[in-house]
């Protein structure tokens, strides 16, 4: 949990520069972003250590309106610049560095017990919906009120309702 946090921590500061350590604290404790971070990472750690999580649960939902199982998988680094109305449901997993804004979605289709899958360093636009057992590849980018129902591939732009590829980024 420590290490997925501090990676969290590190990645939502990097926007605000070379600061000194009393600027990154005042920053740690005004940010929601942080606050969301912080509540998601005890809301896994409790459950990982089968403890209640109905605490971490709440608060995300009161101040935040965040929706997380608590059987989701989130990888470290996780980003969110806006972190209001955040859907994640059971069986979904999430890889490292990625970066979600205001209501982002990834729910199951009906009578599919598997969420989506995201690749690592995938940017969810605000608004980006995925539903069920899809599988967005790494480096991907999803247009603010896209919904994704098709896999979308590694290094792909994809925009719109039904989410379609508009470009493919070559590998960096």
């Amino acid at each position: 949990m420590f290490e997925n946090l501090r990676l969290d921590l590190s990645r939502n500061l990097q926007d605000c520069g070379q600061t000194g350590f009393f600027r990154k604290l005042a920053l740690c404790l005004t940010l929601n972003s942080i606050h969301a971070l912080l509540l998601l990472r005890c809301q896994q750690w409790c459950a990982k250590h089968r403890l209640p999580t109905i605490v971490p649960a709440k608060l995300l939902f009161w101040f935040f309106k965040i929706e997380i199982s608590k059987q989701a998988r989130i990888g470290p680094g996780l980003r969110l610049p806006h972190p209001m109305g955040i859907i994640i449901a059971p069986n979904v997993t999430v890889g490292a560095e990625c970066d979600f804004y205001a209501d982002v979605r990834l729910v199951l289709s009906h009578g599919d017990p598997q969420g989506p899958r995201l690749g690592d360093h995938v940017f969810l636009g605000d608004g980006a919906k995925v539903l069920g057992n899809v599988t967005i590849g790494e480096r991907a980018e999803i247009g603010a009120s896209a919904v994704v129902t098709k896999d979308i591939p590694a290094h792909a732009v994809a925009a719109g309702i039904p989410a379609r590829i508009l470009k493919h980024k070559p590998p960096v």
